[in-house]
């Protein structure tokens, strides 16, 4: 289906786009070359995107944002991404937190944190659910009692106490608030026996280890987090005791995110790839005169409209239909993996050694299309989840 935007959906589209092609452009290279990961935040271009209101996009309006629909943070994200990807997730995962404290937060949660947010352009948050030895567990789950997440929070008075570690955490180091996935019953398990807190990330007893230095998404810094003997209040607990894989599946269950990030990046390569075919002679023509060559050029472009087709379909679906199909987001999340992977193969097939030097736009795509793969689950596991819903 064929998605009309609005004249506010278009200008938002139009501002996201001039200050990404003006701000992020210029300066995206130098920060994803620098050698030490922890140098790679874009720290500047984060608070200069808060004030023109990109960073509070989901927000309502009393808070200062515009309460963006599915289809408007698609479209937006969709068209940061196509020129510098990381810095867009940034954006994007405050959209996703900030969304979540709106649908379940209480009262007291959505008062305190999204007026602290609102109040401050450097305010961006972490998602921690990843531990060392609890990846796939915690997402397919594994429902044996006790297993995946082990980060605990046990009650103590009017508090919790949070021990354990996270790892492969984004933002950490660089946020203001965590949006933390702890085992509240070790009984039972992982849909019956985790929690989901809100924590602010100054509080005594969390401490912050390794940016880890990842292939691509430079700018989207991942890393390390340790909580000993972290006492968070009761009321920061959001969604309800031992309801916290359900409180998470939220934030995932209405995203467009994989399918618009993937989007973006791929549109980029195509051009970029495009501009190589139209301006490259060998065999005294135009590479893309070469049956060879257009072919692949055919798929990408095929690839790209397919998936761009379906992220719109699920658009509405989310925003019209009375009861959410859970195959639509994921179907998108495993046909946006396979376009990624086929644009870059056949994009570099094109290239040639062009598209593998370092100084060139294309290595970059590169690195951060298959960084970015495993995203919300491998794709293998987003099957296997899938499984279940098709009968």
């Amino acid at each position: 289906m064929s998605i009309r935007f609005t004249d506010e959906q278009i200008a938002l589209r139009d501002l996201a786009r001039d200050f990404f092609e003006k701000e992020v452009r210029p300066v995206a290279a130098e920060i994803d070359a620098r050698p030490d990961p922890k140098d790679c935040y874009p720290k500047e271009l984060v608070k200069k995107s808060s004030k023109l209101g990109l960073r509070t996009l989901a927000l309502p309006g009393e808070y200062g944002g515009v309460n963006a629909d599915v289809a408007t943070k698609a479209l937006l994200l969709m068209t940061m991404c196509e020129v510098e990807a990381g810095t867009a997730k940034i954006i994007s995962q405050c959209w996703k937190v900030t969304q979540l404290i709106v649908e379940v937060g209480t009262e007291f949660q959505k008062k305190k944190f999204l007026s602290e947010f609102a109040a401050d352009d450097e305010y961006v948050t972490s998602i921690l659910m990843t531990e060392p030895g609890a990846g796939s567990d915690n997402i397919l789950p594994y429902n044996a009692p006790g297993a995946g997440v082990s980060v605990t929070a046990i009650p103590d008075g009017d508090d919790y106490i949070l021990n354990g570690a996270k790892a492969l955490n984004s933002l950490v180091g660089y946020s203001r608030l965590l949006l933390v996935y702890a085992r509240t019953d070790r009984t039972l398990p992982v849909r019956r026996g985790t929690s989901t807190f809100l924590i602010p990330a100054d509080f005594p007893g969390i401490t912050y280890g390794a940016v880890h230095n990842k292939m691509g998404f430079r700018l989207y810094p991942n890393g390390e987090t340790f909580f000993d003997n972290v006492r968070v209040p009761k009321e920061y607990l959001i969604g309800g005791l031992n309801t916290g894989f359900d409180t998470f599946s939220r934030i995932f269950r209405g995203s467009l995110e994989i399918p618009a990030t993937y989007l973006g990046i791929c549109k980029a390569i195509y051009r970029i790839v495009m501009d190589h075919a139209k301006q490259r002679i060998q065999g005294g023509k135009p590479i893309i005169e070469h049956q060879s060559v257009g072919t692949m050029l055919t798929e990408i472009a095929m690839a790209i409209d397919t998936l761009e087709g379906y992220m719109w379909d699920t658009a509405d679906h989310l925003m019209n239909d009375r009861i959410f199909d859970a195959k639509k987001t994921r179907f998108g999340k495993i046909f946006a993996c396979d376009c990624m992977v086929k644009c870059i193969l056949m994009g570099l097939d094109v290239m040639g050694g062009a598209g593998i030097m370092r100084d060139h736009p294309m290595e970059k795509l590169v690195r951060d299309g298959l960084t970015f793969l495993h995203g919300d689950g491998t794709n293998s596991l987003t099957k296997l989840r899938v499984v279940p819903l098709l009968g």
